[in-house]
């Protein structure tokens, strides 16, 4: 029989991998700390509105069902919630018991804020910029989250979605940082000029057409000369014979902007900051548009990005109006040149009359009459989109306190429902919700589920977090890689022991997006437990979000590494399960996994789990001494793989916990095991103890030749003894991979 060599020392936790970049946004690992909640009431935020999209706010109790993974739920109280006050929590009438309290299930409303440029110029984008600014300024709800976008050809990202204020008001100044074209100006110059008319006569070939009312156009280019007249004549053909492809345009984009939109969580506030919206004269596609929006779950709030001026779109309209007006006279038998008079304006201009001159214009009248009344009020299709999703316009004014105030009155109004879930266990499961309303022509927003999770910590769940809840909700739960995960105990304190959960990843198993302008790799990848006691509740959780870069030619040697990570978990005695999920976030790969935990009350001399470890490592940075993998400086990764080539050359790790009221120094004795036989013992010296009065032991030269193996480690003071094992297995063939 083999005689066995002892050694000493080892540990630590935290993710790392060998030849890899620093991790980005690592998050430090928390402290095992165990918080027990059973709490199973449910308070439910919800909106109701009518047809129209205004928000209703005569609903009763009795008006609503709800219903929690097809079964119905008791109400226990309802209130309306509306801007900065709200009704006081009223019982449900026939329930049994309810609460005022806070709730540690709270199922919030997702206020969703889009600020959305369209169409702005020089004149316009300094007062939107402001426009935003007030805006924010507002008390807005706590779970509104705000972006910027422009509204051009398609919907672009100007600021994504987020909570940090003086964020948004640079993305809204950065929006205008170059030179933009005033489009606004030329439009008022082009719908209130004169169009261009060509004649001939004895005296030769005229050209006219393209003047100016100054009158009733501020800040834009006057100039006289008959070249720019027949350029400004030119626009003014082309805008008449154009207009309707601008509207059809403007038009789509709003299709594609509530497409795209759709798509987002919760409610959704649309605060379109515009000139003004030109209209198509097709009231079944825009009737289509709103009921587009309703079915989002969208509000528009126009905002006339004019402010209040004296100058508009519908002014210069105004004047193509009373050209078509001139015209009419015309055909009574009027000669010479024509002047109409606009309101606010004084006397305009129109087509001189006479000849070929009077005929072309007659001839584009009924075009120009279209063309005028479409573009009448740029501010009535956005009217009608704010009004028809139940919101609003603001128009004329430089004062928008109040309307902004009424916007986040409107975004913070819903009804608070609270009921006890009849599932009764927290086991962060995803259960979803259904709510009937008894009228039919009243539509509910609400959430459409939530993840039956305690209070844990006070942390709120991270969105990577949500995604592997997601996984562990399916059925089949995914598997998309294989990846190795264990806990080993230690610390028994009391009635609680300490346990570390290891997870080892291969690289192999994981995307590495190329960076091609950089010369490397990126690898990111996301680690989530949940921990659950014998009835599946859940009684802890714990994660960590990393991303590596790996340099080309780095890339080969590192993929035959793993990703290692371990975390400490403080449990009170019983059986648990740890429910685990690796996602792989370059791949948008997904694989779960459960880890079973027996933890039985001890008292008295304890022994840790045994484990091999396949190496150890240098600790970096400050050492923590709560960490059962730390000792003087050195780090245990363990060796989590079942099967090992026969070239493996594992230590061994365990700790040894005295009892202290015991004087006597601890023993260790130790046996290897092949194929059930006795093939080796030692009894191993124990050097001094850490500061705790624990003993941490490594052994090298464990066994690796082919066969199955148990390493068994018996602790002794005084007449108590206790063991623990390690077991595994070697390939007879040098090649041979280790499974998982």
């Amino acid at each position: 029989m083999q005689k066995i060599k002892g050694l000493a020392v080892l540990c630590a936790s935290g993710l790392a991998v060998a030849g890899m970049a620093a991790p980005q946004n690592a998050a430090p690992v928390e402290s095992g700390v165990t918080i027990r909640t059973t709490v199973s009431e449910v308070a439910l935020d919800l909106v109701v509105r009518d047809k129209k999209g205004k928000v209703v706010k005569t609903v009763k109790p009795g008006d609503v069902e709800i219903y929690e993974d097809g079964v119905r739920q008791q109400l226990l109280s309802f209130r309306l919630v509306s801007g900065p006050s709200a009704q006081e929590l009223a019982p449900v009438p026939g329930a049994t018991s309810g609460t005022t309290k806070p709730l540690s299930l709270p199922l919030k409303a997702v206020n969703v804020v889009c600020i959305v440029f369209q169409g702005l110029d020089l004149n316009t984008k300094k007062w939107a910029v402001e426009a935003v600014r007030e805006f924010l300024k507002s008390d807005l709800p706590q779970d509104s989250w705000v972006g910027i976008f422009n509204l051009g050809a398609r919907l672009s990202v100007l600021q994504p979605f987020t909570t940090d204020r003086n964020a948004l008001i640079l993305a809204a100044k950065n929006a205008f940082a170059g030179p933009t074209l005033d489009f606004v100006a030329a439009a008022n110059t082009v719908l209130s000029m004169n169009p261009m008319v060509v004649t001939a006569d004895e005296g030769g070939i005229h050209v006219s057409g393209g003047e100016i009312n100054s009158a009733a156009i501020g800040d834009v280019n006057v100039e006289t000369s008959a070249s720019a007249n027949a350029q400004r004549a030119d626009l003014a053909s082309q805008n008449r014979q154009f207009s309707h492809i601008e509207a059809s345009r403007q038009t789509d984009q709003l299709v594609t902007m509530i497409q795209q939109l759709a798509t987002l969580p919760g409610r959704k506030t649309i605060l379109l900051l515009t000139p003004g919206l030109t209209s198509t004269g097709d009231p079944d596609r825009f009737h289509k548009i709103l009921a587009s929006a309703a079915k989002a779950n969208m509000t528009f709030y126009g905002v006339d990005a004019h402010g209040l001026g004296e100058n508009s779109t519908a002014m210069s309209s105004s004047a193509a109006l009373s050209h078509v007006v001139a015209l009419s006279q015309q055909q009574q038998g009027s000669t010479g040149t024509s002047t109409a008079t606009v309101a606010g304006v004084g006397s305009v201009q129109t087509t001189p009359t006479g000849g070929a001159g009077q005929s072309m214009a007659l001839m584009r009248q009924d075009d120009e009459l279209r063309n005028a009344v479409r573009g009448s009020d740029p501010q009535a299709t956005l009217r009608a989109l704010s009004e028809g999703t139940g919101g609003f316009m603001i128009a004329n004014s430089n004062d928008l306190r109040k309307p902004f105030q009424h916007i986040v009155d409107d975004l913070d109004t819903h009804y608070e429902a609270i009921y006890r879930s009849s599932t009764g266990k927290l086991d962060g499961r995803l259960r979803k919700l259904e709510i009937k309303l008894a009228k039919a022509d009243l539509t509910v927003d609400s959430r459409a589920g939530y993840f039956a999770m305690p209070d844990l910590k006070g942390s709120p769940m991270k969105p990577y977090e949500m995604v592997a809840l997601m996984a562990l909700s399916q059925k089949p739960e995914p598997h998309a890689f294989d990846f190795r995960a264990s806990a080993y105990q230690f610390r028994p304190q009391g009635e609680n022991s300490q346990f570390a959960v290891a997870f080892e990843v291969p690289i192999s198993n994981l995307t590495a997006t190329p960076i091609a302008d950089q010369k490397k790799h990126r690898l990111h990848l996301s680690v989530f437990g949940l921990v659950k006691d014998g009835d599946g509740q859940v009684v802890d959780k714990f994660s960590q979000d990393s991303s590596y870069d790996v340099a080309d030619d780095n890339l080969a040697a590192v993929e035959s590494s793993p990703i290692t990570y371990s975390h400490p978990l403080n449990l009170p005695a019983g059986r648990y399960t740890v429910e685990t999920v690796v996602a792989d976030r370059e791949g948008r790969k997904v694989a779960t996994g459960v880890i079973s935990i027996d933890n039985p009350e001890r008292k008295g001399l304890s022994l840790s789990s045994v484990m091999l470890v396949k190496q150890l490592e240098a600790v970096v940075g400050q050492g923590d001494p709560t960490d059962p993998f730390q000792f003087q400086g050195r780090r245990v990764v363990p060796e989590m793989a079942a099967s090992l080539p026969p070239t493996a050359q594992p230590y061994l790790y365990f700790v040894i916990y005295p009892d202290k009221s015991n004087a006597e120094k601890p023993a260790v004795q130790i046996q290897v095991l092949l194929n059930g036989e006795v093939v080796a013992e030692q009894d191993a010296d124990l050097a001094s103890p850490d500061p705790s009065g624990a003993f941490q032991v490594v052994i090298g030269g464990a066994p690796a030749k082919p066969g199955n193996y148990e390493l068994k480690v018996t602790a002794l003071q005084g007449n108590d003894s206790v063991e623990q094992s390690a077991r595994y297995s070697v390939a007879d063939q040098p090649g041979a991979a280790a499974q998982p």
